[in-house]
């Protein structure tokens, strides 16, 4: 949907954790409205959000949670929409282990917003609205593109030409004036509350990861707790596959004289199996597929 001047296509990329989390939230749906045939709001009142249920009762699981169920099919179609515009690029350009983290903490960091603001809101008018959605993440995505390619237009509502800049601030300053309108009980079935904890939630995962990226510069990149986590990982999971091209070809080599030996036909199926699983790990390569 969108390029680095004039030109405007639509859509993004449908890259590895963009896909997954669609699939995700689409399954999910589907549970969930299958569910509802039989029990209405019981799932959406289990694990969608709401004050009650976290601060009163200790469902910490809410702030997770409820970014992965839709209030109907216009809810969860734009989401997924919004998905695919924005969250390719960044993932490509971030990696999909960091991009994957920035959207669920930024989707967590809105979910405590609401709860903390929706009682704050609606404690006085003895309601607790149950708030569920994947909005709040989805609002951090589109401040994290916007600041990372400011002057890129996108297309509002599929026809106007809008650099994405322009977008971030006139969606915040909407959900700005949407929360102060729930605080004088006027904000209807829309979460302007979710929507603008995404957008803080998002800035302030990025100002972090700016003044750590800063910090590091300054140090000759001083690994970070993430970023040694990251290596460790990458190590084990070298050292692994090495030790098990080891035994593939400790196995080829044994099988392979048995073979010169005595003839293809003199190997079990037991053994035969064992050569398949060798050849498939000692080369990986032949086994790759496109998806």
């Amino acid at each position: 949907m969108y390029q680095q001047k004039i030109n405007v296509r639509f859509g993004g990329p449908v890259t590895p954790i963009v896909k997954k989390l669609m699939i995700i939230n689409g399954s999910i749906f589907l549970i969930q409205k299958f569910f509802g045939m039989f029990s209405p709001g019981t799932i959406e009142l289990l694990f969608g959000l709401h004050y009650v249920g976290f601060i009163h009762e200790f469902k910490l699981w809410q702030p997770i949670t409820y970014m992965f169920l839709h209030g109907g099919w216009l809810h969860i179609i734009f989401n997924l929409i919004a998905l695919w515009m924005f969250a390719g690029e960044l993932e490509q350009k971030w990696g999909s282990r960091l991009f994957l983290r920035y959207y669920l903490y930024s989707g967590i960091g809105a979910g405590l917003f609401i709860a903390v603001m929706n009682y704050i809101i609606f404690v006085r008018f003895g309601s607790s609205p149950v708030t569920i959605g994947a909005s709040g993440a989805i609002y951090a995505l589109l401040l994290a593109y916007g600041m990372t390619w400011p002057n890129r237009e996108v297309l509002l509502y599929f026809l106007i030409p809008v650099k994405i800049k322009y977008l971030v601030i006139g969606f915040g300053l909407l959900e700005f004036f949407g929360t102060i309108s729930s605080a004088s009980g006027a904000g209807g079935n829309i979460s302007h509350v979710g929507h603008l904890g995404g957008l803080i939630s998002g800035f302030l995962i990025l100002m972090y990861r700016s003044r750590t990226s800063r910090s590091d510069t300054r140090t000759k990149a001083t690994p970070t707790m993430f970023t040694e986590s990251a290596r460790k990982t990458r190590i084990k999971k070298k050292k692994r596959q090495i030790e098990t091209r080891i035994r593939a070809k400790k196995i080829i080599d044994e099988l392979l004289e048995k073979i010169a030996r005595n003839g293809m036909s003199s190997l079990s199926p037991e053994e035969k199996r064992n050569l398949e699983w060798a050849r498939k790990h000692y080369y990986p390569e032949d086994n790759d597929t496109v998806h």
